[in-house]
C-alpha cells in the first residue's frame, strides 16, 4: 500500500515537473519573438517585430502604416498586423505618425511616412530584416499617405523644406485606400455629411474624419496634396520607376467608406505615366476592413490570400 502511494506521488510529480518544462519551452521559443518600440523623429514612434534568433539570417520587411480618416487610429490598434507577419518569418514595422489636430497639414504626415521609411531603410538589417525586400502595406488614410509620399519622393518633390529622394522598395500593398482629392464644394458636401453622422452614438470618430478634412484639404492648394493630380502633369511614360517593382490595390466591393472603383483613377495615370512598374488589382466580397479584420480574427482564408499578395514579388 505504501509503495503504491509512493508510485502514484512519483507519478503526480513526474508528470508536474514534465508538464513545466515543456510550458518552459514553449515560452521559451515564443520569447525568440520580439517587439520593441523605438522613436524615429522626436514625436513620432515604430515598432520592429523581429525573432532575435534570426538577426543573422536577412528576411522580407513589411512595413504597415495604420489608417483612421487622417485624425485617429495608431499602430497599437493594428498590432495583429506586424504580430501575423513576424510569425510568418518577415520582419515587421508598424508605424505611428502624427495626425490632426495636432497638425494641420497633410505634408507633416507624409514627412513623418517618409522619415519612417527611411529609418528602416538605413536600419533594419540591425533585426534581421532584408533592406533590399521592402514591402508597404497601408489600410485607408494609410494608403493615402504611402501612396502620395512615394510619389513625391520619386519626383525629387520638396515637403516641408527638404528635396525627397526616391525608395526602391519591393512592392506597394494599397488597402482600401483613396487616392484623388474633390474640390472644395464636393469637399465641403462630404464632410458635412461626415459631421451629421458622427452625431450618432458609437460613430463620432465621422465627425472627427470631417474636421480632419476640412482642417487639411478646404481652401488649400490641393494639387500638391493629390497623387493623381500630380500624375496628370506628368507626361506619358515619363517617370522610369516610382518607389516600388509592383503596386498592388485591394478594393472591396461592399466598402461604403471607399467605394469599389476609387483606386482606378491612380491605377489609370501609374499604367500612363510609369515605364518600370507592375499593377495588380484585387477585389475582395467585404468591406472596408475586410483584409484588417480577417488578420485580426485569424481567418485562414484571408490569411493566405494576403500572404500570396505579398509572397508574389518573392
Amino acid at each position: 500500500m505504501k509503495v503504491s502511494y509512493l508510485l502514484h506521488v512519483f507519478i503526480i510529480f513526474f508528470i508536474s515537473v514534465f508538464t513545466h518544462n515543456v510550458k518552459g519551452k514553449d515560452s521559451i521559443i515564443e520569447s525568440n519573438l520580439v517587439k520593441i518600440t523605438l522613436k524615429y523623429t522626436e514625436e513620432s514612434e515604430l515598432d520592429i517585430y523581429y525573432d532575435n534568433e534570426k538577426i543573422d539570417i536577412k528576411r522580407p520587411v513589411i512595413i504597415h502604416v495604420h489608417g483612421g480618416g487622417w485624425a485617429e487610429g495608431s499602430k497599437d490598434k493594428e498590432a495583429y498586423m506586424g504580430e501575423f507577419f513576424q510569425k510568418k518569418d518577415f520582419v515587421s514595422v508598424l508605424i505611428n505618425y502624427r495626425l490632426y489636430s495636432e497638425i494641420n497639414e497633410l505634408d507633416d504626415m507624409v514627412e513623418d511616412v517618409y522619415k519612417a521609411i527611411q529609418w528602416v531603410v538605413n536600419n533594419i538589417n540591425q533585426y534581421g530584416g532584408d533592406s533590399e525586400q521592402i514591402t508597404l502595406i497601408g489600410h485607408s488614410a494609410g494608403a493615402n499617405l504611402n501612396t502620395l509620399t512615394m510619389v513625391k519622393a520619386a519626383l525629387n518633390m520638396m515637403v516641408n523644406g527638404v528635396q525627397l529622394q526616391p525608395f526602391h522598395l519591393k512592392h506597394i500593398i494599397s488597402l482600401n485606400g483613396h487616392y484623388e482629392i474633390e474640390n472644395d464644394s464636393e469637399l465641403s458636401v462630404k464632410i458635412n455629411v461626415l459631421k451629421v453622422a458622427g452625431v450618432i452614438p458609437g460613430l463620432g470618430f465621422l465627425k472627427d474624419y470631417g474636421k480632419a478634412r476640412e482642417k487639411l484639404l478646404v481652401g488649400k492648394e490641393n494639387d500638391s496634396n493629390d497623387q493623381c493630380k500630380i500624375l496628370k502633369g506628368m507626361n506619358d511614360k515619363s517617370i522610369i520607376f516610382l518607389g516600388a517593382d509592383k503596386y498592388t490595390f485591394v478594393e472591396c466591393n461592399f466598402d461604403v467608406v471607399v467605394p469599389y472603383g476609387t483606386a482606378k483613377p491612380m491605377i489609370e495615370q501609374l499604367e500612363r505615366t510609369v515605364e518600370q512598374i507592375i499593377i495588380d488589382h484585387k477585389v475582395y466580397p467585404g468591406g472596408h476592413n475586410y483584409i484588417l479584420d480577417g488578420i485580426k480574427n485569424k481567418n485562414s482564408k484571408i490569411e493566405n490570400e494576403l500572404l500570396s499578395i505579398v509572397e508574389s514579388v518573392y
